[in-house]
């Protein structure tokens, strides 16, 4: 019987590693599929943070620092990052008309921050929600300092710049539902591919110890462009340690051309957004216990308390945005629900303008309410404008006197040492004389 020949030992060792090509093909086969579907089903694509600025952000920015050089008027502020320059009146408002610093005898003046929603952009000034109730109730002057992309907290440090100078007797912070994941930002590109070619950074808050803390904006300086310019990479990395959206997402590296590597990012990234550290919940609410609710909930306190010891009424104005208008047509709560139950159990005055598009659900549809990024359109810039006036009229603040009347009380309610309002206190004699008969209570003087 012959003996059986010995197998070729580059057989023996080529087969399993033959077999682990195999396998190992047959894995990023598999997860390149995999990317393919999230990306056409669920329309989750590969997006690592930026790690270096585009060419057109860098022309932008040279654009920039040769305005700023030349001692030019530019856009980018250093307290509150950046501030609108066009269709503004002198003091920044958007108006075609100045004010006197006093607000006449028998107006009711209403200072109002927020972001785009505030501003009323992607229509006429006359079709902002503003104008709009200063033509439903002449008694009424709303002083816009709304700002584009603006969070609620660079509202709050704008209001505290210059909400004084105009002697408002009420304060408006607009509020946009999405507001809340600006809160967390320091760098919008960081935030959302739709802002990519932004180089303006803002500031944020942060609590610590039950305080909120400023984190100033951290390019507010020709010199820090400069740097940014030149040494983009160190600096965005420097961006990112204060930015949640950076933190919760990936960077990109060599092997990204693996399917496998792309795929396990994406899962860990999807891992910390929506189970680590949520902003909103699977249901579309927002996260309580979340960094982001807990700082915007500090603010609206900051803002309120600050707005009572400057003798003006405070209001927080909700402006739903259109995932919200949808959210409510399909029966869900609001996004923001847990925010009212926190300004309702904190006893703090709020409008919320979801409440004037829900009567009109059957004659508009979402798209007749709002234009691009879900601004307001004119219908929707009315409708909001008449349920401001009359939650002002419901809460008895078309009349001056009654203003000072709730704000005294709200001081005494909130511990704030008592005091005059922002605009001239007159005599009592002349309050009495100014005050209008109730059935004028929602016209002019």
């Amino acid at each position: 019987m012959g003996a059986v020949p010995a197998r070729n030992p580059r057989f023996r060792v080529l087969v399993p590693a033959v077999a682990i090509l195999v396998c190992y093909g047959a894995i990023e086969a598999i997860c390149g599929l995999g990317l393919f579907v999230i990306q056409r089903r669920l329309a989750i694509r590969y997006e690592p943070n930026i790690s270096a600025l585009s060419e057109q952000q860098k022309k932008t920015l040279q654009r920039f620092l040769e305005t700023a050089r030349r001692g030019e008027r530019v856009s980018q502020d250093p307290v509150l990052g950046w501030v609108p320059r066009l269709g503004l009146n002198a003091a920044g408002m958007r108006d075609d008309r100045e004010h006197d610093v006093q607000p006449k005898r028998c107006a009711v003046r209403i200072s109002a921050f927020g972001d785009s929603f505030t501003y009323g952009s992607d229509v006429e000034l006359e079709e902002t929600w503003g104008k709009r109730l200063e033509q439903l109730n002449p008694r009424l002057e709303v002083l816009n300092y709304g700002a584009g992309a603006y969070g609620l907290d660079q509202a709050y440090l704008r209001y505290r710049l210059v909400g004084t100078t105009y002697r408002p007797h009420i304060v408006f912070i607009g509020y946009l539902s999405e507001n809340i994941l600006r809160h967390v930002s320091v760098f919008r590109a960081f935030y959302t591919t739709a802002y990519r070619d932004v180089i303006f950074t803002k500031p944020r808050f942060e609590v610590k110890d039950n305080e909120l803390v400023l984190v100033p904006n951290p390019i507010a300086t020709v010199a820090d462009h400069e740097r940014l310019l030149l040494h983009d990479r160190e600096v965005l990395r420097e961006l990112g340690r204060r930015d949640y959206h950076y933190q919760t997402n990936y960077n990109a590296g060599p092997f990204d051309i693996l399917p496998t590597v792309r795929l396990t990012k994406m899962f860990w990234a999807a891992l910390n957004q929506r189970v680590l550290k949520p902003i909103v919940d699977s249901d579309g609410r927002y996260r309580p216990d979340s960094e982001a609710y807990q700082v915007t909930i500090k603010i609206f306190e900051a803002f309120y308390r600050d707005a009572l010891a400057n003798g003006a009424l405070p209001v927080i104005l909700i402006f739903p945005g259109a995932g919200d208008q949808w959210r409510s047509r399909d029966g869900k709560p609001r996004s923001y629900a847990f925010i009212v139950e926190d300004l309702r159990r904190r006893g703090y005055r709020w409008i919320d303008a979801q409440q004037a598009f829900e009567p009109h659900a059957s004659r508009f549809t979402v798209q007749d309410l709002t234009r691009q990024w879900g601004h307001y359109s004119p219908i929707g810039q009315q409708l909001g404008a008449e349920h401001i006036e009359r939650q002002l009229h419901q809460l008895g603040l078309l009349d001056a006197e009654n203003i000072r009347v709730a704000l005294e009380a709200d001081r005494r309610k909130f511990g704030l040492p008592s005091g005059s309002s922002q605009a001239d206190a007159p005599s009592p004699a002349s309050r009495r004389a100014a005050r209008p008969a109730p059935s004028d209570a929602r016209g002019g003087c």
